[in-house]
């Protein structure tokens, strides 16, 4: 386990998180495979306790383009397992992700991405997912508001670069409808706001507050990003440009 004030991505929550995990896939051989859930650090910020804890994605945009999934059991001792949607529009398989070494058979000659390999899993049939409460990672995304714009706009390099590559990923290519409502609902600050102050009493949570202001700050960062994507001469000077932008200063604070 890494500890807290180490410059890194992810931090295991729990000294059991691993035995806890395998002994779940144990149980449901069929499911894609385990994903943590986010937890709240207790020195993280709040943006980045909404951004991972609360949205459990981190990032407003795709949190609102995302398809939902419906939970299907509920264990005693916190283990849950997931039914995602058919279309595979659920993005997973990246921070505290286990799965079965043989769904890399499903591969063949095709590069390995989580954005794409999983989504083609779950068009497939691979329809569930194994989660457990409390049992996951710290991931230490952003500490400030200007990591947040630097890290939307390295997203869109590194997915504009993906795309190149693999075309069918997580929210599919082209424009479709339920992308274009995630990007007018991030955007358009009262429907983030409502649904904050909604979510912030149900869950008598604050952090849900900040729900309108990062879907600003998210559709302002993936709009430069794809701009300076655009403005790039190749995939050198993109890759480059992604390397600049990355952000190093998201250990806790």
């Amino acid at each position: 386990m890494c500890r807290p004030g180490v410059t890194t991505d992810n931090e295991i929550g729990s000294s059991d998180w691993l035995r806890r995990a395998m002994a779940a896939l144990v149980r449901y051989p069929d499911a894609l495979g385990f994903e943590s859930y986010y937890l709240k650090h207790p020195a993280h910020t709040r943006l980045n306790r909404y951004l991972t804890g609360c949205l459990q994605i981190s990032d407003t945009t795709a949190w609102a383009m995302a398809g939902r999934f419906e939970r299907i059991v509920s264990e005693p001792d916190g283990t849950e397992v997931w039914r995602l949607p058919a279309d595979g529009s659920y993005p997973t398989g990246a921070n505290g992700f286990i799965f079965p070494r043989r769904w890399l058979a499903e591969l063949g000659d095709s590069p390995y991405h989580e954005a794409a390999f999983f989504p083609v899993l779950i068009r497939n049939g691979t329809r569930t997912l194994v989660k457990i409460r409390k049992c996951g990672v710290y991931h230490h995304y952003v500490s400030t508001w200007a990591d947040y714009f630097r890290k939307r706009q390295r997203a869109m390099l590194i997915y504009g670069l993906r795309k190149e590559q693999i075309a069918d990923t997580w929210d599919r290519a082209g424009w479709t409808s339920q992308k274009l409502r995630g990007v007018i609902y991030a955007a358009c600050f009262i429907a983030p706001a409502l649904g904050g102050l909604c979510r912030a009493i149900r869950y008598r949570d604050p952090d849900w507050l900040l729900h309108p202001i990062a879907g600003l700050v998210s559709t302002a960062g993936n709009i430069v990003g794809v701009w300076r994507y655009r403005h790039q001469a190749g995939e050198a000077q993109r890759r480059n440009l992604s390397q600049k932008l990355h952000t190093t200063s998201t250990s806790p604070k």
